[in-house]
């Protein structure tokens, strides 16, 4: 379990060094970038493009009802401070969170793709790889943090929700009157991993004489990585003995768990192209992971400290962890939803076109949460 993490965070470190030339919302009114066809497949470039692995875009969206400037930066006699400083206190810090903390990650890596004109219509095809994460937080581990006292600091209801899969996509747009553009793009999946962990007691108990925890949850998981082979009903196994992760004869050999999407966009142009207002649902779809890699467990642990013993110096602690999982069955397959947008955008250009007025607006709709983003654009030609 450790290594997965670790290789998850490396993945997720990488994509984020490479978000600094990632799309970004103002592209999609910027008439030469190939990005913005992926949040409309109504608008297309100015001219074609070619996208080669290591050499093509990558693009990062995060969104959380914790973290902002007003959750954690403060004005204390003329100078700024973070939450954890002396002169903010616990209850005035604590008070600006929600009772659930709420983060979603999507990441896209454009591994191959070609657009291209032909005649009067706009094609694209090619591959994408793409991570979704979601997660549901107890902000009492924010608590913990800023008093750093005894007490008891609940986690429950806490859950992460991730998806790993490439997409092979065809897409093409076109005229359906002078001043009408459509678009569509179909994309067939094909589900790397997925995971689903929930936890319903998960706590955390600080006092003078010892600390102890305690973790009770489920955990699904699925994908070309994970052997359910191994698993004997009812007998207690390391979860490490279920991953093969360096093993490629036989990830590639599980590479069954498929699906499809749909992205469908629109683009009306008035007034002689000076006013644009278009929309578009994308990544409309579903992944359908079979039974044949599931791996579904019950976790339930828990873990004491009780100091140091001064005449041995050996650290004293207890812990109980047991992770046990079930023999999937054929009718265990089931379908998990990708976070699919809603993106609506209004443009004004005036000055022959030379400067454009843009506002779009963009709804995600993840497992955890529905968030919205309004980004305002002024693009000079």
């Amino acid at each position: 379990m450790k290594k997965i993490l670790v290789v998850i965070a490396a993945v997720l470190a990488l994509v984020g060094v490479g978000s600094a030339s990632a799309q970004s919302r103002n592209s999609y009114f910027m008439e030469g970038s190939y990005f913005r066809n992926d949040l409309n497949p109504a608008l297309a470039p100015t001219r074609g493009y070619l996208a080669l692995p290591g050499l093509s875009g990558v693009g990062v969206n995060a969104s959380n009802n914790i973290f902002s400037i007003d959750n954690f930066l403060y004005q204390r006699n003329g100078e700024l401070v973070t939450a954890l400083h002396g002169s903010v206190t616990a209850d005035e810090f604590l008070g600006n969170l929600p009772n659930v903390g709420k983060m979603a990650v999507d990441a896209k890596v454009n591994v191959l793709g070609l657009g291209f004109w032909s005649k009067k219509m706009y094609w694209t095809l090619g591959v994408n790889a793409n991570v979704s994460a979601d997660m549901a937080l107890s902000t009492d581990v924010f608590k913990a943090l800023k008093t750093l006292g005894n007490g008891r600091y609940d986690l429950g209801n806490t859950s992460l929700e991730a998806n790993a899969y490439l997409d092979a996509y065809l897409g093409t747009s076109f005229r359906v009157h002078r001043n009408v553009n459509i678009g569509l793009k179909a994309k067939f999946l094909m589900g790397v991993a997925t995971l689903d962990a929930k936890f319903d007691n998960l706590y955390a108990e600080v006092n003078p004489d010892a600390v102890s925890a305690l973790v009770d949850g489920t955990l699904n998981a699925n994908g070309i990585l994970f052997d359910s082979s191994v698993v004997e009903p009812g007998k207690e196994l390391p979860f490490a003995e279920m991953v093969k992760y360096n093993d490629v004869s036989y990830m590639l050999n599980n590479a069954k768990n498929f699906g499809f999407a749909f992205d469908i966009g629109t683009e009306v142009r008035l007034f002689n192209d000076h006013l644009k207002i278009s929309a578009a649902p994308t990544d409309f779809g579903f992944i359908t992971w079979k039974a044949d890699n599931l791996i579904s467990a019950a976790v339930d642990g828990n873990f004491g400290f009780n100091g140091i013993n001064l005449a041995t110096q050996d650290m004293e602690f207890e812990q109980d962890f047991e992770f046990v999982a079930t023999r999937p069955t054929a009718e265990d397959k089931y379908n998990t939803q990708l976070n699919f947008s809603v993106n609506a955008g209004i443009e004004y250009n005036f000055l022959r076109n030379h400067f454009a007025l843009g506002l779009l607006s963009q709804t995600k709709f993840c497992n955890t949460m529905t968030c919205s983003e309004l980004t305002a654009s002024l693009n000079l030609r």
